[in-house]
């Protein structure tokens, strides 16, 4: 790798990181002396100066955290830029009170191509888990990203959306017809709808067209024990789901949906990724498919490609699941 080249890499990679609200950076020396004052600016054109971090600023409290953690890495090495300090005390004067931030994950190691979104660091919310982005929503919409040949022009329903951040990634990236994000909290879908809204400005604009995009995103209450409620013209061609296997209490009811969207559609496609916690309970979800009579298959996905995920975390798994004829 040239000198410019990872330049460029110890940048982009701290940008990253503080984006998507990351402390696990670590600078080695030479690392750390890459981060002259020139690079410094780099980076705070990239994150203090952000107008989208400006609109949409990630967590308060994480802010402080990364910019002292940054500091001590390269204090030793260069001056450090005065916007740095700047920032920090504006950070330590501003009070902290929202539950919810932003992060912003950035596709393809290029950071004008950005899903924003609102979210919180804790594990449940009003009783709810569905108000954080959780890894397999990352491997799932990477897989997506890796695969846009399967999705395009297709009209796609996800189950267990969650703050959305899967659906809209793939809206955005995959040429779809159409594509319904489903969840049963309202919280969580008023919080789906906040984050259409982010990260499709233009969506509800017709004199502003937006090519790139799905024009057919919508969002809807769906209860996996009321599966009968289905609307009867909601017929995907492909359902997706991420992290959406973790208790036993709900494998039935989820087998009831995809089988309710299959008597719609034999030629349905459906994808699930999950990491998994409790490994009888994702065992206990492939005997349910196969009671069900549904043919699964594990898909290979070893590595990042387009969006960063923990990729030597092996407990995960990615599911196609067609109708057993």
């Amino acid at each position: 790798m040239s000198l410019v080249d990872k330049t460029n890499k110890v940048v982009l990679d701290l940008v990253k990181c503080y984006l998507k609200g990351s402390l696990a950076f670590h600078l080695e020396p030479e690392e750390a002396k890459v981060m002259c004052w020139d690079n410094q600016q780099a980076f705070v054109n990239a994150t203090i100066h952000n107008q989208l971090l400006q609109n949409y600023p990630v967590n308060n409290e994480f802010s402080k955290l990364f910019f002292k953690k940054l500091i001590d890495c390269i204090k030793s090495y260069h001056e450090i830029h005065d916007d740095f300090y700047t920032f920090l005390c504006f950070l330590m004067n501003k009070e902290s009170l929202n539950t919810f931030c932003h992060r912003h994950y950035v596709l393809n190691n290029d950071t004008r191509n950005i899903i924003t979104i609102m979210e919180t660091n804790n594990m449940v919310v009003n009783g709810t888990t569905g108000m954080r982005t959780w890894e397999a929503a990352l491997t799932l919409a990477d897989w997506a990203l890796s695969n846009k040949d399967v999705f395009a022009h297709k009209k796609v329903v996800e189950l267990g959306s969650g703050v959305g951040f899967t659906g809209i990634t793939i809206a955005k990236e995959c040429n779809l017809e159409s594509i319904v994000l489903t969840d049963c909290h309202n919280d969580v879908l008023k919080t789906i709808k906040r984050n259409i809204e982010i990260n499709f400005p233009k969506l509800n604009n017709s004199d502003d067209a937006q090519p790139d995009a799905v024009s057919n995103i919508d969002v809807m209450m769906l209860d996996w024990n009321d599966a009968e409620d289905l609307k009867n013209n909601l017929v995907p061609d492909i359902l997706i789901g991420a992290d959406i296997v973790y208790d036993p209490s709900i494998l039935q009811p989820l087998c009831n949906v995809i089988k309710s969207f299959f008597d719609k559609n034999d030629l349905l496609e459906v994808y699930i990724a999950s990491m998994i916690r409790n490994v009888d309970t994702f065992n206990s979800f492939l005997e349910a498919l196969e009671y069900n009579e549904f043919k699964y298959f594990k898909l290979a996905q070893e590595n990042c490609v387009f969006i960063e995920w923990d990729d030597n975390n092996k407990q995960r798994c990615t599911l196609k699941i067609i109708k057993n004829k």
